[in-house]
């Protein structure tokens, strides 16, 4: 009779673990420089804000402490109109001394599959409150004595993607060139030397690990998985690709081994 206990208590710990997971996010540094006249730029992604279980006043302290330049979302906010408001309701509560850009994900076009009018209301809404949508568009931001092309482009999986509009009005002689969009698989159609960073989310770091990598290996179709790309840093095509584990959940909302991330980049 013990034994039974036992088995069914496993999976009632594990349930609790992962509901617990799922509430506390991980500060993650990444330096390209330790030069103090750095571009800060913190990034948030995936959302998922009706499963979303971190405290989104730990956020804004996160944000009012570390100060960035800029707060670049990554996608992935709703999964429905009925959630608008409150995505709004958090995007007024992370607000600061600072400059928030933001792309779509496969998760938000899916919302508006057919209505572009109701699309373009939520650009229209975000734009209203501040916040600068980009997508397939670039603005140059300066700081100090650098100059940088910010660029937006569209989700990969929304087949709205257009690389060549994104890059056609970057400025030469910057020091970066750093884009952001949803899904990795981007990576694979930007032209190489084109790109010097890429910040995307979409994978959540796997949400729940399973060993062997059975997750990027077989539950999957996106190449650059097959590539070993998947999580945090890689590098491509002379590229640095960052894949952040998103502060919010998909399905369900449970994470296992792979905890809501908050990601800080230092940018020479």
């Amino acid at each position: 009779m013990t034994f039974i206990y036992i088995v069914l208590l496993i999976p009632l710990i594990m349930l609790a673990y992962m509901r617990f997971e799922a509430t506390k996010f991980k500060v993650k540094k990444v330096f390209f420089t330790k030069n103090i006249n750095h571009l800060k730029v913190i990034q948030l992604s995936d959302i998922h804000i009706s499963l979303l279980r971190v405290d989104v006043k730990k956020i804004h302290e996160v944000l009012k402490k570390e100060k960035p330049d800029l707060l670049i979302l990554t996608g992935d906010y709703i999964d429905s109109t009925r959630q608008i408001p409150a995505f709004f309701k958090f995007l007024d509560s992370i607000k600061g001394n600072y400059e928030i850009l933001l792309c779509f994900g496969n998760h938000d076009y899916r919302v508006f599959q057919k209505n572009e009018a109701g699309l373009r209301k939520f650009t229209a809404d975000l734009e209203r409150r501040g916040i600068k949508v980009l997508l397939n568009e670039s603005i140059l931001y300066s700081k100090n004595t650098h100059n940088y092309n910010i660029i937006g482009i569209e989700d990969f999986r929304s087949n709205r993607y257009n690389i060549k509009k994104a890059l056609s009005n970057c400025q030469s002689n910057v020091t970066a060139n750093i884009v952001f969009s949803h899904n990795p698989e981007i990576a694979l159609e930007l032209p190489e030397n084109a790109v010097d960073f890429l910040l995307c989310g979409h994978f959540h770091g796997g949400q729940i690990w399973m060993p062997f990598d059975i997750e990027f290996k077989f539950l999957r179709n996106e190449r650059v998985c097959k590539l070993g790309i998947k999580k945090e840093l890689n590098k491509l095509n002379n590229m640095i690709i960052y894949i952040n584990s998103g502060i919010g959940n998909v399905l369900f909302p449970l994470r296992f081994l792979s905890p809501p991330e908050i990601t800080v980049f230092y940018f020479p």
